[in-house]
């Protein structure tokens, strides 16, 4: 069965347990709710000592989202997505395409 949410960090795709719904009802909460569901997988991939967390930027299109977050943590600062998509690269694609249109409105 294909992973419905992913972790995105150090430019690799993480599957995770989670469901898309409980993601989003997370994040409606309180937005850094998600990060605090996937921190262990970030925390296992060498992101240690997390001194602060900061919610960046979002992106949801029907029931797919791209939430990002910045890191700070031992070594320096780091953006984690967490990607709830049955494509996370497309939505990674589709979130990065967003940023540019934003940024080229300023």
């Amino acid at each position: 069965m294909q992973a419905e949410v992913y972790v995105y960090v150090l430019d690799v795709f993480h599957p995770t347990d989670l469901r898309r719904d409980e993601v989003k009802k997370a994040f409606d909460e309180d937005r850094l709710k998600p990060f605090k569901y996937v921190r262990e997988i970030v925390e296992d991939h060498g992101i240690r000592s997390i001194r602060n967390v900061e919610f960046y930027n979002a992106i949801f299109e029907g029931e797919e989202f791209l939430l990002e977050y910045m890191v700070d943590f031992a070594n320096g600062r780091i953006a984690v997505k967490v990607i709830g998509s049955d494509d996370p690269r497309k939505m990674l694609r589709e979130y990065y395409s967003y940023l540019r249109l934003m940024n080229s409105k300023i």
